[in-house]
């Protein structure tokens, strides 16, 4: 990602909205000066949509981050501090990916319990038949 050289004394801000279930997500920022805005948001390996909004700021400004999505509105405030590093965050969690990863563990576990109750099951067979032919 390749930004526009800002001036000295200012910054870059970033806002990251994570794990949502929706593609429709919109980031608003409090700084009006977007440097770099993701559209559309990316869908990660879970299965969830991830969102980024990069904007210029001035040192020592407060930072707003803002995240829409299904109807709900989620804020998250940030000051901007005044040090050599130029970069400020916001990340805002909007799902319960925990949950989900607990669901896909159990459904692995159970799928791997009929493979191997299937498999005990064509060799218990296979067995009885040999043995059937002969003896």
């Amino acid at each position: 990602m390749k930004s526009k050289d800002v001036g000295e004394g200012a910054g870059k801000a970033a806002c990251l909205a994570r794990n949502s279930n929706t593609k429709s997500i919109s980031l608003e920022m409090s700084p009006s000066e977007v440097v770099y805005e993701q559209s559309p948001p990316i869908l990660t390996p879970g299965g969830l949509y991830s969102a980024l909004k990069v904007v210029s700021v001035a040192e020592g400004t407060e930072v707003t981050c803002k995240a829409n999505f299904n109807g709900i509105t989620l804020t998250k405030s940030t000051e901007s501090t005044t040090g050599t590093d130029p970069w400020y965050s916001c990340s805002l969690p909007l799902g319960l990916s925990d949950s989900r990863v607990e669901k896909v563990n159990m459904l692995s576990m159970a799928v791997l319990a009929l493979r191997v109750l299937l498999a005990k099951t064509i060799a218990f067979n296979t067995l009885m038949s040999i043995r059937l032919f002969l003896f």
